[in-house]
């Protein structure tokens, strides 16, 4: 039977201290959620990649991402500054899979024009560098008979990195824009980049405890938690050599097998 007890007493006391090391590596929050992996990832990469502490967990709704508490506000900033999580577009099956009473031409020319533009802002997105993207079209309806329309035409804003801007690049929005739009010519077509500088983020000194790297501002809460998990495991040691002495007591044999 002591066998017994000091084998749970082990078990119990390795529990303890596994615990406190998932304290201090669980100190997390929150950062987002119902991510994509793909999207997931390389938030991730960004934090990891300016020192920040962060992890990932894959959920139902998708693929949540934690960070240090104390680096939450860090985190937020950094994000921001690369334009994550990116904003969700539209598509054309969304646009016109509303159910309803039937449209007018020109509203469905409207919606068309919209979801063109939703279209040709994630395309742009996707392009390296760029932050966010915005497509204008102005493509007005033949709507008199004997008077031709104006020439359609479009706008596009682009927030980019510094880093990422290249003299092709305008021609190459452009080119896609033209092609994408049905009698656009290429030079109705204008762009506008507004290049910024890559987000500066103090992740603030790292420190290693128990084998779990931790921010320097969490160092005494990661004390605290090892000493309540120290602390526990000998008052469970003491509680076990008293139900030992007192086993034995009653038994007056000696150790009780």
């Amino acid at each position: 039977m002591i066998r017994q007890i000091f084998g749970q007493l082990q078990a119990w006391s390795k529990f303890t201290v596994l615990a406190a090391v998932l304290c201090l590596a669980g100190c997390q929050v929150e950062l987002n959620s119902n991510l994509e992996e793909r999207e997931a990832n390389e938030m991730l990469s960004k934090l990891l990649s300016h020192g920040l502490v962060a992890s990932k967990e894959k959920q139902d709704g998708g693929i949540t991402l934690y960070v240090e508490k104390s680096q939450f506000g860090a985190a937020v900033e950094l994000l921001n500054g690369y334009g994550l999580p990116r904003r969700k577009f539209v598509n054309m099956g969304e646009v016109f899979s509303t159910e309803g009473l039937v449209a007018s031409p020109m509203q469905e020319w409207a919606r068309y024009n919209f979801a063109l533009s939703q279209e040709l802002s994630k395309s742009i997105s996707s392009f390296p560098g760029v932050i966010s993207a915005e497509v204008h079209i102005a493509n007005p309806r033949d709507t008199k008979p004997f008077e031709d329309p104006p020439p359609p035409s479009a706008s596009v804003l682009v927030l980019i990195g510094e880093d990422y801007v290249t003299e092709n690049l305008i021609p190459q929005i452009k080119q896609l824009v033209s092609f994408s739009i049905e009698n656009i010519d290429y030079d109705r077509v204008g762009v506008v980049l507004s290049p910024v500088a890559p987000p500066k983020v103090e992740a603030g000194q790292m420190v290693s405890f128990a084998g779990v790297l931790v921010h320097q501002s969490s160092l005494m809460t990661a004390r605290i938690l090892l000493a309540a998990a120290a602390l526990l495991a000998a008052f469970g040691l003491a509680g076990s050599f008293g139900l030992v002495k007192w086993l034995q007591s009653r038994s007056g044999k000696g150790p009780v097998s």
